[in-house]
């Protein structure tokens, strides 16, 4: 029997790479010890049940714009009989999105459905006890928001508006994301072993893990520390090889990483493929069973070097003609 503290909410996702928002929200849930389960999977939505407090939930996310409490899902027709039966406090606001190219009038939906709603309860535009969303999809889900993702703070972090710019450093957002797959929880260890400018170990430290990064480049230690400085935040950033860091870091929850992708100076002259496979032979030194790397790669072939790991999940996002990011989720056996 579920525990009454769960809850059903809606979650209205990122569609830069939907499979890998979904996948971030559940990871997200678990790392809050949320026990979710996935009831409905929609294009641009995720209905779970979690016991993960949603406040916290929507404070780790990077993929998603809304958490709400999943109210109804009903097909378009019944809207606004199942909106009439909505028990949540008033006045109330209605605002109404898609997903896809539907041929919806939004506004017109959102006035007929705050009629049905509001008659009982009162409307204010400006300052509602319940703001509901309508968000259509295959069908149609109502939730009340609890808590709106800020995602213009992912914009100002990032990397051209820091202290130390590099241009191959990954957006905060997708940073993000690959700290959520890792699933480790707050207080326990993420390591980004080819750390660069602090990217990921900046998102980790903000929601609250023990963030450590390294990388084989002084400058880029340096770097990172100036960027980490400038955001308010704190995290153990050391030089070191890959191959080195069971003796610089000892132990690590989970591997949050964006390694190189065959830039000279930043492998230091070696392949990338003898470059992967000394780096999983490192991570398999500092992780414990079922311990998680959460990694981006060009070529998925490159996972092919990764012994005593397995290879959970694989997101793709379209980058530029020449480049395809693979999020990839492994697991230590």
């Amino acid at each position: 029997m579920r525990c009454p503290s769960f809850v059903k909410i809606l979650l209205e996702l990122s569609l830069e790479c939907e499979s890998l928002a979904r996948s971030e929200a559940m990871s997200a849930a678990k790392a809050l010890d949320g026990d979710p389960i996935l009831l409905h999977k929609e294009p641009g939505i995720v209905v779970m049940d979690t016991s993960a407090d949603p406040v916290a939930l929507a404070g780790r996310l990077g993929l998603c714009h809304f958490v709400s409490e999943w109210l109804e899902s009903c097909a378009q027709n019944d809207l606004e009989k199942r909106a009439g039966r909505l028990d949540v406090p008033g006045p109330i606001r209605i605002r109404s999105t898609k997903v896809g190219e539907k041929a919806l009038d939004l506004a017109t939906i959102s006035r007929r459905v705050g009629a049905v709603v509001g008659k009982s309860r009162g409307v204010d535009l400006h300052n509602p006890a319940s703001d509901i969303r309508i968000v259509f999809s295959r069908k149609v889900h109502i939730g009340r928001v609890i808590s709106a993702i800020d995602r213009s703070s992912f914009e100002a972090r990032k990397n051209r508006y820091l202290p130390f710019v590099y241009p191959a450093s990954l957006h905060p957002k997708f940073a993000r994301a690959l700290v959520n797959l890792t699933q480790v929880r707050a207080g326990q260890t993420l390591l980004d072993p080819f750390c660069g400018t602090g990217a990921i170990v900046a998102e980790a430290a903000m929601v609250g893990l023990n963030a450590r990064g390294t990388d084989i480049a002084e400058r880029m230690i340096d770097g990172a520390r100036q960027n980490l400085s400038h955001l308010g935040l704190k995290a153990d950033l050391r030089e070191s090889d890959v191959g080195d860091i069971s003796r610089t870091v000892t132990s690590a929850k989970g591997i949050a990483t964006d390694p190189p992708y065959g830039r000279s100076t930043s492998t230091d002259g070696e392949d990338i493929p003898d470059l992967y496979e000394r780096a999983f032979s490192a991570f398999a030194a500092v992780l414990g069973k079922n311990d998680r790397v959460a990694m981006v790669v060009p070529d998925i072939d490159l996972l092919d070097g990764a012994d005593g790991f397995k290879l959970l999940e694989k997101h793709e996002l379209w980058v530029h003609r020449s480049l395809t990011r693979h999020f990839c989720v492994l697991e230590k056996l």
